[in-house]
């Protein structure tokens, strides 16, 4: 399954990246634990429990990566090249994809990128019953 529509409807909470490559103007991400919403026109009107999948950023544009160890302001963050590994948001919004989660169960990170499009290929998921 290949989805590269309705990003919105698709769930990051808890999914963890397992791997992360930069080619050319893409970001792709080996993710585990993704979900897709019956309302995604990809879904065939189930829910689905995505076990292990690829998204891939195209088009990137620009990357930024910050952390929060107070609450006043975002710092660079020090591992920019793998900014979180557990993922607890995702959102795309005016051509910004936001992750915002942990890593190494270390809150709170975000990670920025700005790009046009994604495909989420789907390798192995379960329905998940009504």
């Amino acid at each position: 399954m290949k989805l590269t529509t309705d990003f919105d409807k698709l769930g990051f909470h808890d999914a963890s990246i397992e791997k992360i490559k930069r080619q050319s103007e893409s970001v792709i991400l080996d993710i585990k634990g993704a979900f897709i919403s019956k309302e995604h026109p990809g879904s065939g009107g189930q829910d689905w429990k995505v076990e292990e999948a690829t998204l891939e950023i195209l088009g990137v544009a620009e990357e930024r990566a910050t952390y929060w160890d107070d609450d006043k302001a975002a710092k660079d963050h020090p591992e920019p090249k793998f900014p979180l590994d557990e993922i607890m948001h995702a959102y795309f919004m005016d051509g910004v994809f936001l992750f915002e989660g942990f890593k190494q169960t270390e809150p709170w990170y975000e990670w920025f990128i700005t790009a046009n499009s994604f495909i989420l290929e789907v390798k192995s998921a379960s329905k998940l019953s009504s």
